[in-house]
């Protein structure tokens, strides 16, 4: 069976203990322990999370722990979830916090910056759509300077998705499986849209209108997914933010949700 790189959000590899679906896994340790943890998930890389306005990668201290980290457990940083932004309206990012999520990423080599438009920031808000772009514009500026990868992920259609990533052009889009079906948008109309500017698949998988459920049991077609990705020859990144099982049990969570998503590598 082929083998893709497959990452998993930051916290899945932690019990929840009552902090919900996703959340950054703060307490004494326990970041840590999910780099320890991914390679007995059979995890190639890890998604980091900043859902805060602070966060411990901005502390220089903490950045060369994470090197080290990387350095021994051959788990790198890929990439980072700015989820902050679906409560934080992107108008209303200072130019300080911006600043601090691009150097500090690019510093650990971690990848792109994801930043969801979605919630307080989302762009179907016709009358804020103009000035939350404008921010997108000052978050590129700095990522540029730091030679760090912008992605977006929206909750525009298809069509209008596609307009903002031709004023863009070094933006690519990350394609949220469980999202898109919650929001009840044709995939292969998506796909044929955008699936070139693709870097980056969120794992996940929703009923139309609903919340996330385990793999296979929500409206996404994950077969017809992996083909379109494979007709346009796919070498992006795979996530997995998909449910959660039950605390104690991520490693086993984990390798279910590997195995579900590889039954589909043949295609790619």
């Amino acid at each position: 069976m082929k083998h893709f790189p497959i990452g998993v959000l930051q916290g899945r590899l932690t019990p929840s203990n009552g902090r919900g679906i996703q959340f950054f896994p703060d307490s004494p340790g326990e970041w840590e322990r999910e780099f320890e943890l991914a390679p007995q998930a059979n995890i190639d890389c890890i998604q980091w999370v900043c859902n805060k306005t602070d966060n411990p990668l901005f502390d220089e201290s903490t950045r060369a722990l994470v090197r080290d980290i990387i350095a021994r457990t051959r788990i790198r940083v890929r990439n980072m979830d700015v989820q902050l932004l679906t409560k934080l309206d992107i108008q209303d990012c200072p130019d300080t916090l911006i600043e601090k999520i691009c150097s500090s990423l690019a510093d650990i080599n971690g990848g792109t910056v994801e930043l969801p438009l979605m919630e307080a920031s989302s762009l179907l808000e016709k009358n804020f759509y103009a000035d939350r772009v404008s921010s997108l514009f000052r978050f590129l500026a700095v990522a540029e300077r730091h030679k760090t990868p912008i992605a977006v992920e929206t909750d525009l259609p298809p069509k209008e998705l596609a307009k903002l990533l031709d004023t863009f052009p070094s933006i690519t889009a990350v394609y949220d499986t469980g999202n898109s079906a919650g929001m009840g948008y044709d995939m292969p109309e998506e796909i044929a849209a955008y699936g070139t500017r693709i870097s980056n698949v969120h794992i996940k998988d929703k009923p139309r209108g609903g919340a996330t459920v385990p793999l296979g049991t929500g409206s996404v077609d994950f077969p017809k997914l992996f083909q379109l990705l494979g007709s346009l020859s796919y070498t992006g990144l795979v996530t997995l933010q998909a449910a959660r099982g039950q605390d104690g049990e991520e490693i086993k969570t984990i390798k279910q949700q590997i195995e579900f998503v590889q039954q589909y590598a043949k295609y790619l």
